[in-house]
C-alpha cells in the first residue's frame, strides 16, 4: 500500500545499524542469576526508549536484586500494552554454541546470540516499528505502553507487584503477547492467547548421608526411588496419567474446534524435521496432534539430578535426588488444584515421602475468543506483508504472564512479530532471521492502524 512505501524503505535502509543494535543488546547476559548483567539491561532498554521518544518510568520493588520493569509510554488514542522481556535464558551448555551466546555474530542472514529472538529481537522489532512510522507516517494512531520486565524466563515472579506499583498500568484496549511466529513454508503465525503454567521441585531423601555403593544391597537409594515415582506420571507412550490433572479443563467450543480444523497438517508434522524426530509422542499426528498442543494439559520433567555426575568415579548410593516439572495450563485451570493434584497422586502410589516444592510463579491462561478484532487485525496485517495465509492457532502452546496483564480489564490478546520455528529459542545457538525481523517491523507499523481503527471497549477474553 502506499502508505507504507516510505515506511517499508525506511525498515530496509535502517536493517544494517538496527542490527548492529540488536548485536549490542544481546551481548548483556542478562540472566537470572546475574544481577550486575539484568542492571545492565534494564539502563539499556531504558535508554533506548528514551531514544525513541517514549516518556519512560523505571519500577523498582524495595528489594534490590528484584529486576526493575521498564515501562515507555508513547502516542495517544487507544493504550496497547506490550508486554516483554530483557531476561534470557541461561546460556549454558556453552559448548554447544558454535560462537558464545554473549558474543553476537551474523551467519547466513542470521543474527545469533541468546535472547536474539526470546525476547531482544522482537522487543526491538517493535521498538523500530515506531521509530519507522514517526519518520515517515507521522503520530502514532495509538498509545503503546511496553511494559518489559527482567523475571520472565524465571517466571515473572514480581511482574504483579511491580505492575501495582503504578496503577493504570494494566488499563488498556489490547494486548501483544512478546513475540509471533513464522513457519518453515514462510507462513505467518499468530495465536490469541497463551497457557498456564505451574512448576515445583521434587525432593526425595531416604538415607542420612550417601553411603558406600558397597551396601546398595541393603540401604535405598534416592535416586531409583525418585525415578520410580517419576515412572507413574505418564503410560508407556508418554501420555501424562495424573490423576486430575486435567481438572478445570474448558471443554473446547465448536468455533475453536473450527479455528483449529484450518490448521494444515504440514504446519505440525514439520515439528519433525525441526527436532529431529520420526515419531511424536503416542504416535500422534495431524487434527490429533494439533488438538493436543491446544488443549491437553502437560507434563515435563525440565531437570533430574542426583548423586556424583562430575570426572572421574565416585561409587555412591545417593542420599537425595531431586527433579523439576513444568505443567502447562489451559484455561480453566487453578494452578493450585493441580498442584495439589500431583501431590494426591504420589501419596495414593506410596510416594508421600517426596516433598514437594512449588515454584514461587503460577500463571493461569489467558485465551482470547478467535474472531475477536484485534485477533483478525494481526491475521490481516500478517499476511500483506508476508503475501501468505496465516497459521491461526488458539494458543501459543508456551506461556507468558499475559494473565497477569489482561485479566483484570479483560483485555484482548494476540501476537505479532517474526521468530520463526527454527530460531531454537532456549536452546544452543538461538538465532533471529534478521529478513523475518524487518517483516516483524513492517507487521507492526501496519497494525497500529488497523488497532487504531477498532472501536474502544471491544474487550472479550479469558
Amino acid at each position: 500500500m502506499a502508505r507504507y512505501d516510505a515506511f517499508d524503505r525506511y525498515a530496509a535502509d535502517h536493517m544494517p545499524a538496527w542490527t548492529d543494535e540488536l548485536a549490542a543488546y544481546c551481548a548483556i547476559g542478562s540472566e537470572q542469576s546475574d544481577h550486575e548483567a539484568l542492571r545492565a539491561a534494564a539502563t539499556w532498554t531504558a535508554d533506548r526508549l528514551s531514544r525513541l521518544g517514549a516518556t519512560v518510568d523505571v519500577v523498582a520493588l524495595d528489594d534490590e536484586t528484584v529486576p526493575p520493569l521498564v515501562v515507555g509510554e508513547i502516542g495517544s488514542g487507544s493504550a496497547l500494552n506490550a508486554v516483554q522481556h530483557y531476561d534470557v535464558q541461561p546460556g549454558v551448555p556453552l559448548e554447544l554454541w558454535t560462537t558464545g551466546p554473549y558474543l553476537p555474530e551474523v551467519r547466513n542472514g542470521r543474527l545469533y546470540a541468546r535472547g536474539a529472538a526470546d525476547n531482544k529481537g522482537e522487543l526491538l522489532a517493535r521498538m523500530w516499528a515506531v521509530e519507522a512510522y514517526l519518520a515517515t507516517i507521522g503520530d502514532l494512531p495509538c498509545r503503546i505502553r511496553f511494559l518489559v520486565e527482567g523475571e520472565e524466563e524465571s517466571g515473572s515472579t514480581h511482574f504483579g507487584p511491580l505492575l501495582d506499583r503504578r496503577p493504570g498500568l494494566r488499563e488498556a484496549d489490547g494486548a501483544l503477547i512478546e513475540g509471533g511466529g513464522i513457519d518453515l513454508r514462510g507462513r505467518p503465525q499468530v495465536v490469541s492467547g497463551v497457557r498456564g503454567m505451574v512448576g515445583m521441585e521434587l525432593v526425595c531423601r531416604t538415607i542420612a548421608y550417601d553411603a558406600h555403593s558397597s551396601l546398595a544391597t541393603l540401604l535405598p537409594s534416592a535416586t531409583i526411588r525418585l525415578v520410580r515415582a517419576l515412572a507413574t506420571l505418564w503410560d508407556d507412550e508418554g501420555v501424562p496419567v495424573v490423576d486430575g490433572l486435567e481438572a478445570g479443563v474448558r471443554p473446547p467450543t465448536p468455533a475453536q474446534l473450527e479455528i483449529l480444523g484450518r490448521i494444515p497438517d504440514d504446519e505440525i508434522e514439520d515439528l519433525k524435521h525441526v527436532f529431529g524426530v520420526d515419531r511424536f509422542v503416542a504416535g500422534l499426528s495431524g487434527q490429533a496432534a494439533i488438538r493436543a498442543l491446544t488443549f491437553h494439559t502437560t507434563c515435563n520433567v525440565q531437570g533430574l539430578w542426583s548423586g556424583y555426575t562430575g570426572p572421574g568415579d565416585k561409587t555412591i548410593t545417593p542420599a537425595e535426588a531431586r527433579a523439576r516439572l513444568d505443567i502447562r495450563l489451559v484455561p480453566d485451570q487453578d494452578p493450585a488444584v493441580v498442584l495439589q493434584a500431583v501431590r494426591d497422586h504420589f501419596s495414593r502410589r506410596g510416594f508421600g515421602d517426596i516433598e514437594i516444592v512449588p515454584f514461587s510463579f503460577q500463571y493461569r491462561a489467558w485465551w482470547t475468543p478467535p474472531d475477536h478484532p484485534i485477533v483478525t487485525a494481526a491475521v490481516r496485517v500478517s499476511e500483506e506483508v508476508l503475501g501468505k495465509p496465516t497459521i491461526h492457532d488458539l494458543s501459543a502452546p508456551g506461556t507468558a504472564p499475559m494473565h497477569e496483564v489482561c485479566a483484570a480489564g479483560n483485555v484482548p490478546t494476540t501476537s505479532l512479530g517474526g521468530a520463526d520455528d527454527e530460531c531454537r529459542a532456549h536452546a544452543p545457538n538461538e538465532s533471529f532471521r534478521l529478513d523475518y525481523a524487518e517483516a516483524a517491523v513492517r507487521m507492526t507499523g501496519r497494525f497500529f492502524d488497523a488497532f487504531a481503527a477498532i472501536p474502544r471497549g471491544s474487550r472479550s477474553s479469558g
